[in-house]
């Protein structure tokens, strides 16, 4: 279709209001019909496929750059998180095994089970290239040449939060206490988890795909004391918010971020998620807060501690 077709289209078969036709028409060529309208029209849509009575493409349009700034800011935060990992990983890593690069190529070094054993060789494989053909970063072919030897903390700059995460589970129990360890109430398995959460968030974020309603397809993290503290609902037992929802990542930026790093990201995220009100009236607060998995108490997550949860039971 033209652009002049796909106007026709959303107006009169759809009945989205536009009232600037050149104006939708520039949104269209900057943004792109499929990542703009059929990215974002769902919670404008009636049943019948048309648009809800007065909704405009400028509304579409609010609720598009609200998921771009959440993109940002969680990207911002996941990647203080990947920094902080890279290096506990590295260095706990490295006190147990030495700053040799054969170490961490080595398939003893890691959980090699039969479950694991393709995954680690893979992982092998893949530092392996890096080690051999550095050509794309320039501070390991230094470390290459200038001294015939890769640290693991040099090597992690290259590594994916991805990869990273999946050497993290295919570690030792013991290196990935010490790693968790520095996360208070956070054990192994959670880490485990909750990196591999973060790593395909922070996907999402860095291919520009959609995550105001994100849902994570490995199962769910576990229980926490931000659950019972916030007292969200059960259903059959079970939490029905923040196990595999985007308020779920919010619950792991709360236990691997600093205080002070997640009281500003809170800050920010209500800045933001306020200022999609301000710009439609067309989605309400609660109407977003169930497709974002958050609770109407959502901002009491930066004071909630374990010690309340104690106090009510947990």
């Amino acid at each position: 279709m033209t652009y002049e077709q796909l106007i026709h289209k959303l107006k009169d078969e759809r009945k989205l209001e536009i009232s600037d036709h050149d104006y939708a028409i520039k949104l269209l060529k900057e943004h792109s019909y499929f990542a703009l309208i059929s990215g974002y029209k769902g919670p404008f849509k009636q049943k019948n496929g048309q648009y809800k009575i007065h909704v405009s493409i400028q509304d579409i349009y609010a609720l598009y750059l609200f998921d771009d700034a959440l993109r940002a800011l969680f990207l911002q935060y996941i990647l203080k998180i990947e920094k902080h990992m890279k290096s506990l990983i590295s260095y706990s890593f490295c006190e147990a095994y030495g700053e040799e690069q054969q170490h961490y190529l080595n398939a003893t070094k890691y959980n090699y089970n039969p479950v694991n054993q393709d995954d680690v060789n893979e992982l092998i494989t893949r530092l392996t290239k890096i080690t051999n053909d550095p050509k794309n970063y320039p501070y390991i072919r230094h470390q290459k040449q200038q001294h015939g030897n890769i640290p693991l903390w040099v090597m992690m700059k290259a590594l994916t939060l991805g990869t990273v995460s999946k050497l993290y589970s295919f570690l030792s129990q013991s290196i990935q206490h010490n790693v968790s360890k520095e996360f208070e109430y956070v054990h192994e398995g959670m880490l485990v988890q909750m990196l591999d959460l973060l790593a395909r968030v922070r996907n999402v974020c860095a291919h520009n795909e959609r995550l105001f309603d994100y849902k994570y397809q490995k199962g769910t993290i576990d229980d926490t004391y931000v659950h019972k503290t916030l007292a969200i609902e059960k259903k059959k037992g079970q939490y029905i918010k923040g196990k595999k929802d985007l308020f779920a990542v919010v619950i792991v930026l709360k236990y691997l971020l600093s205080k002070e790093d997640f009281f500003r990201f809170v800050q920010e995220l209500q800045k933001i998620t306020e200022k999609l009100f301000g710009d439609t009236r067309m989605i309400q607060k609660q109407q977003l807060y169930k497709y974002m998995g958050f609770t109407e108490n959502w901002l009491e997550i930066a004071a909630c501690s374990k010690m309340d949860a104690m106090i009510t039971g947990e």
